[in-house]
């Protein structure tokens, strides 16, 4: 799957929000190769979206957002797109345009109003879906003009979303001291060596990792003389491994489920907090080698040593919270619309504060 397009209001802070994955023209000698549908070379698409920005500036609730959105898609019930609402009393609305494996460019809007019920019903939600078969000769605007050119019907949103193919989703957060993302749906052997590459490149000290006998579905992590154990959620023993460390087995996770495309669609957030700089370069560059046709990653990081790779500056978006009225808004901004040249320096552009991204450190002067 791969997301194209998508506007926010009244979702967590996001109010007029509008991002898009397209880009107007094909990089030459990019190191992201196949940044295009697959026998679609004219649809081209962001395969890769790095997000920045200062804190609180939404790259964590951008993958709220959306994963609220795919799974309201996915099992047609409200609660995971209502529970992002915002202000309540009003209206909130979202709409996403994003691609199947069947080459399908999809549109899906709804617009949730407020409810007098204690949880909201169907008749408080207006749903379209728009779809277009993408041919082989189209663009992401071709098929967006085909869009536009359809009649919409209101129908019940269930009815609506029956008409949407399957998708494939891979979200990966911060989680709570020695917690994990569930492990059962990798293959054991795939995973077990991912994550033996990834923790020892993390701790030498880590002697290889095995698959474990006495509890179901657990791994042995061989530690200086000790094992720890891995068990679906939880690591135990976790104490004696350093936090980047247990980020990496996260990190491992994800990686597996990419290099055996297991999902189509990762949302990559904040796993390297506690990793050295390199490591994560190192780390980022092979999930995109290993990125497969028709796939996307989306990537948020404080780390501007980012900004050094040789990577195409489409990738870049930086998420920028701003006073708007009475409240607060959150924009994007692109580093190819201010940096057209191949010799324009993105590192230096965020040190200059080209973009306008940089936090207010004026509050903390006042201590």
């Amino acid at each position: 799957m791969v997301v194209m397009d998508l506007t926010l209001n009244n979702i967590f802070t996001f109010n007029d929000f509008h991002i898009n994955m397209a880009y107007p023209k094909r990089i030459v000698n990019s190191n992201i190769e196949d940044e295009f549908l697959s026998e679609c070379p004219n649809f081209r698409y962001k395969k890769l979206v790095i997000l920045m920005g200062a804190n609180a500036s939404g790259k964590t609730t951008l993958g709220r957002s959306l994963m609220g959105i795919f799974n309201f898609i996915s099992k047609k019930t409200p609660d995971s797109i209502t529970s992002c609402i915002n202000d309540k009393t009003k209206n909130a609305s979202f709409s996403l345009e994003f691609v199947t494996n069947t080459k399908t460019l999809y549109r899906v809007e709804a617009t949730i109003r407020p409810t007098e019920a204690d949880s909201y019903r169907e008749e408080d939600i207006d749903l379209v879906v728009k779809s277009v078969s993408i041919n082989k000769q189209d663009s992401y605007e071709t098929c967006v003009k085909r869009l536009d050119d359809l009649e919409s019907e209101k129908i019940s949103y269930i009815k609506a979303l029956d008409e949407v193919e399957s998708i494939g989703w891979f979200f990966s957060y911060p989680q709570p001291e020695n917690n994990i993302k569930n492990t059962k749906r990798l293959e054991r052997k795939d995973f077990c060596s991912v994550l033996d590459i990834v923790l020892s490149a993390l701790d030498p000290s880590i002697q290889g990792i095995k698959e474990g006998t006495d509890i179901e579905g657990s791994y042995v992590i061989k530690l200086s003389g000790h094992d720890l154990i891995l068990t679906d959620e939880r690591i135990l023993n976790g104490e004696m491994l350093s936090s980047g460390t247990k980020s990496g087995i996260d990190i491992a996770i994800m990686l597996t489920s990419m290099i055996t495309h297991k999902n189509g669609f990762y949302y990559c957030d904040e796993k390297f907090s506690y990793i050295h700089s390199d490591m994560e370069k190192e780390i980022l560059a092979k999930m995109v080698e290993k990125l497969g046709n028709n796939e996307q990653l989306f990537f948020t990081t404080h780390n501007t040593d980012i900004l050094d790779m040789t990577l195409p500056k489409h990738s870049f978006v930086f998420l920028k919270k701003e006073k708007v009225c009475e409240g607060f808004g959150v924009r994007c901004v692109y580093a190819d619309t201010y940096l057209k040249r191949n010799t324009d320096s993105l590192r230096k552009a965020v040190e200059n504060d080209l973009f306008s991204i940089a936090p207010n450190v004026s509050r903390i002067n006042q201590l």
